[in-house]
């Protein structure tokens, strides 16, 4: 197995996991809006779930597209036959793109301030929770516009082969 294909393998691992996570927050969306943790049949155990109903809906649907994104990206790896240099780019970008935004969502449903600063908001004050999901969620879009415009370039190159 050729380094470029571990890593789209890897990419692959990882953004399955991405994805799974995606779906406990989809587990946890329905618990908070029922405000309990209702499991038929057993009875239902009225819990109050941290985080609220709109930051969960966040962390279900982000995780899933992250992960299914990540997914694409290791398909494109291959398709577009990226070089060493690009391919490690996209697929490492790829990675910590998919745990950057999980941890944006999930740090930034405790965050007062929703996680979209180190310091306050309008939505409330800076908090341990908030720069952890600020500090993931920017490293994520940074590299995430780095790797997309890679596979930009190699698109181009590709269609212009």
């Amino acid at each position: 197995m050729t380094d470029r294909t571990q890593l789209g393998h890897r990419v692959i691992l990882h953004g399955l996991v991405v994805l799974l996570i995606g779906l406990v927050a989809g587990v946890l969306l329905v618990f908070s809006l029922l405000d309990a943790v209702a499991l038929w049949p057993l009875p239902a155990m009225e819990i109050a779930i941290p985080g609220s109903t709109r930051g969960w809906q966040a962390a279900h649907v982000g995780g899933i597209v992250n992960g299914v994104f990540m997914i694409a990206i290791a398909w494109l790896m291959g398709h577009l036959e990226l070089d060493e240099r690009s391919a490690a780019w996209t697929g490492w970008g790829a990675i910590i793109m998919g745990w950057g935004n999980t941890l944006f969502y999930w740090a930034g449903n405790f965050a007062d301030n929703r996680g979209l600063s180190v310091g306050d908001t309008p939505y409330g004050a800076g908090d341990l929770a908030g720069a952890l999901a600020y500090l993931g969620g920017g490293v994520g879009m940074i590299v995430t516009f780095a790797f997309v415009l890679v596979l930009i370039r190699a698109a181009a190159q590709r269609l212009r082969d």
